[in-house]
């Protein structure tokens, strides 16, 4: 595979060179620089009611990045697109695959989802859904636009949009002869090389686009002296495109038939020791072989990490990440004049795998490895038209998917002691599910200014896992069996940990734990809008959207075994305006959220087994502002900047839990996933020159702190109502956990990006550039064990990097 795609790079170079025209990537990038006039903002068409609409008109909030927004902003994978949109927050890796994405759009967020529970915010590329994030991060390869879309989005994307969605459309051939070539060098031995092309088959009505990416990083971000493997190298980074468009001129007919690859490796995700419990099991257990505080983090060596798992198990000892991935599209679009038909078929499969050490240091406090692998098909069917003042579109949503995911942890294992204080332990699970919706939405004008909107769509899903982990012995597989549609191999040592036969039977066919749910659930959407005229519009929006029910496939606490759907409400108010002939553009909407029985992801140790879970955390009411703006103050010169400002609380009493000795209230506690503030700002100064132009950019990025998780003291424990100096234990109880909180917390960072452009007339293009150029030290994710096994880690994000690109358009 890697020598097919190197192929079509070396296609795409040799007949570039020798190529004349304008590619249609090009022509985007050519016509955003410079609008119609080169004196006002550039429109730009979205597709946030699934048909084509100037962005100014749109009663949705939208962030939309063009081509030149997304190569000013070097903007390269789904994690970067959190520094152009207000109100989005991005997270990445931590302890999934470096591929795994977490998306949270006005706080709506599932905090780690994973095989069996699902994300609040809904990616589609070219329409089709990606239902699975542990494969969202993906390189954004020959895109024509990225929107980003807040709010419910129930109506017309589906389940699992209480948040909003991430719309991306890639380049389709037009008809002409065209393409680029672009090789990209950059520091930690980073480099890569891309190419499109379009080629004409039979003139305007059949014609083919390629694309293709091959990137390597020879050296990592972080040292680790002790393992001698850095951490996130990327051993290789590929993907591949190709597009086949058929317009026939005398049927009124579009085909579209896509195929894509992805497959990239990296060593491991950049972990660090950020704190230690003085009194947790970390300390007690391995003093006597490492000095533990030795390998916390320091600025001075924010980037080095001393993990090595070195467990004997080979799955969780060899370091890597890895993300294979393929797809294929047919989208079919039939104009019956009043009436447009258009179906949407895809079959996509994953198969992704991690492996990671959780303590940061060399004892083997807690490690594990994971593998994922998914398969899904897709079909949506739509119709739409215009019946003089009403517009309509209403169809038919069907979504299936299978997969199975393996998890390997031990924890605890060489003690001081001399022995392994805990067994070997391996979550096994198949699952299947199956989504069905019927959906409408309508717009009415009332006047040629006043429009109203009117959606609604149904959701029946039915989900079934079959549970078949066990604990002990080391995988060495040999047997297998069918569970789901999937092959599963089993060791032939163990004691299965589930169902009716946990602790009496060996992993095998006796030992599963299949259960099946079924739910449904309503989304809609109602909203007015208004044309004041001069380019102006205000809009008021209210919704409905549910982020899907579930199984929980690890070990959990008694009754925690399923969760249940998150129901989503939410109201907006808009106004979206141009100002002075176009030259300043501002968007500002305000929104007020109700979400009930929020899910939360739940990282612990239930028994002697490292597990995570879904639970359902009460309701939470938020509200905020944001704000869009862009301004041209002189020719050549465009200023960019957003802001988000939210407020999220637990509605009172909404979430408790079971404590020690009666209920413990966790409405106070800290909504997750949800930045006070986000801002972004961005110059770009443009200069024509002899023979081409020279282009400078900046652009800075804030989020806020947020918390990945929180936790309330258990102050219902009997040893803390005995009457023996009881208010001494409960302070010294609070006191911990504010201190496990502490480290929860994902401090504030900005991170300044830069680059400078030399664009010739002849189709030539060379860049530096420059991303965090500051070197702001902080964290994509982390992982809080400070109350389990007394360390609390965190996974570092991205030093300064720089370099160059050479491009070529044709």
């Amino acid at each position: 595979m890697v020598k097919i795609f190197r192929a079509i790079l070396m296609a795409g170079t040799v007949l570039g060179v020798g190529g004349a025209g304008v590619s249609h990537a090009a022509e985007a990038v050519e016509q955003s620089a410079s609008g119609d006039d080169n004196s006002g903002v550039r429109d730009i068409i979205v597709t946030a009611r699934r048909t084509s609409e100037n962005l100014q008109t749109v009663p949705v909030a939208v962030t939309a990045l063009d081509p030149t927004a997304l190569l000013e902003r070097q903007i390269v994978e789904v994690a970067d697109v959190g520094r152009a949109a207000p109100g989005l927050s991005v997270q990445s890796g931590g302890t999934g695959n470096a591929s795994l994405i977490y998306l949270a759009i006005r706080g709506n967020a599932q905090n780690s989802p994973n095989s069996f529970s699902d994300p609040a915010v809904g990616i589609y590329v070219d329409g089709v859904y990606y239902g699975r994030p542990i494969a969202g991060n993906l390189g954004l390869l020959d895109l024509a636009s990225v929107e980003v879309l807040r709010g419910t989005q129930g109506t017309l994307f589906g389940r699992n949009t209480t948040g909003g969605a991430l719309n991306m459309t890639t380049v389709q051939p037009d008809g002409n002869f065209g393409g680029y070539v672009t090789g990209r060098i950059g520091n930690y031995e980073s480099w890569s090389i891309e190419s499109a092309l379009t080629l004409p088959i039979s003139g305007d009505e059949l014609s083919l686009r390629l694309a293709g990416r091959y990137g390597e990083r020879g050296k990592g971000f972080g040292d680790n002296p002790i393992r001698g493997v850095d951490a996130a190298r990327i051993d290789h980074d590929i993907a591949g495109r190709a597009t086949l468009n058929w317009e026939p001129s005398a049927i009124p007919m579009t085909v579209s038939l896509s195929a894509d690859y992805a497959n990239i490796k990296d060593t491991y995700n950049n972990v660090a020791l950020r704190g230690i419990n003085p009194t947790g099991p970390a300390l007690a257990l391995y003093s006597g072989q490492f000095d533990i505080a030795s390998f916390l983090q320091s600025k001075s060596r924010f980037y080095r990490t001393y993990n090595d798992p070195d467990t004997g198990n080979a799955n969780i000892d060899t370091p890597y990440n890895y993300n294979k991935t393929w797809g294929v599209r047919a989208t079919i679009e039939y104009d019956l004049g009043d009436v447009k038909i258009k179906s949407i078929t895809a079959y996509r499969e994953a198969d992704t795998g991690d492996g990671t050490d959780l303590d940061g240091t060399p004892a083997k406090i807690a490690s594990y490895a994971s593998d994922y692998s998914q398969k899904q098909r897709s079909e949506e069917l739509q119709f739409s038209g215009n019946l003089g003042k009403l517009e309509f579109i209403f169809g038919g949503f069907y979504f299936k998917e299978t997969g199975d995911e393996q998890s390997q942890s031990l924890v605890f294992q060489d003690t001081d002691f001399g022995f392994n204080l805990a067994p070997a332990n391996t979550n096994l699970a198949t699952y299947k599910s199956e989504s069905k919706a019927l959906f409408a939405q309508v717009n009415y004008s009332l006047t040629e200014r006043l429009r109203v909107t009117g959606g609604f769509r149904y959701t029946w899903d039915k989900r079934s896992i079959n549970r078949m982990g066990y604990i002990g012995g080391i995988p060495g597989f040999s047997g297998s069996f069918l569970s789901n549609g999937r092959l599963i191999t089993l060791p032939a040592t163990g004691l299965c940990a589930v169902g009716a036969n946990a602790n009496l039977v060996a992993p095998g066919p006796d030992c599963t734990d299949p259960v099946t749910a079924k739910f449904d659930y309503p989304a809609w959407l109602a909203s007015i809008d208004y044309e004041l005229g001069d380019g102006k519009l205000i809009y008021a929006k209210t919704g409905g959207a549910a982020l899907a029910g579930g199984l929980n496939s690890r070990p959990t606490p008694p009754d925690a075994s399923s969760f249940a759907p998150e129901k989503v409400k939410d109201a907006e108010i808009g106004f979206k305006g141009d100002f002075f002939d176009r030259h300043l553009r501002t968007n500002f909407a305000g929104f007020y959220i109700w979400r009930n029985g929020a899910q939360n992801v739940v990282n612990a140790l239930v028994g002697a087994n490292l597990t995570q879970f879904v639970q359902n955390a009460g309701d939470v009411k938020a509200y905020g502002l944001e704000f869009e703006g862009t301004l041209i103050p002189w020719q050549g010169m465009e200023l960019s900047g957003a802001l988000s400002w939210l407020k999220p609380k637990y509605a009172a009493g909404s979430f408790t839990a079971a404590g020690l000795g009666g209920t413990v209230d966790r409405s106070g506690e800290v909504v997750p996933r949800a930045p006070r503030w986000t801002w972004n700002i961005g110059a770009t100064q443009r200069f024509p020159v002899k023979g081409g132009e020279i282009a400078l950019h900046a652009d800075y990025a804030y989020t806020s702190a947020v918390y990945q998780d929180y936790a309330t003291a258990d102050l219902t424990t009997p040893a803390l109502n005995d009457g023996v100096n009881d208010a001494a234990e409960r302070a010294a109880a609070i006191s911990f956990i504010d201190t496990q909180n502490s480290f929860s917390r994902l401090k504030a960072y900005g991170v300044l990006n830069g680059s400078l452009n030399f664009k010739l007339d002849g189709g030539m293009e060379f860049t530096l550039w420059g991303r965090n150029l500051t070197q702001a030290k902080y964290y994509n994710a982390i992982f809080n064990g400070y109350g389990t096994f007394g360390t609390a880690i965190g996974f570092t994000a991205a030093p300064r990097t720089w370099g160059a690109t050479v491009s070529y358009r044709f």
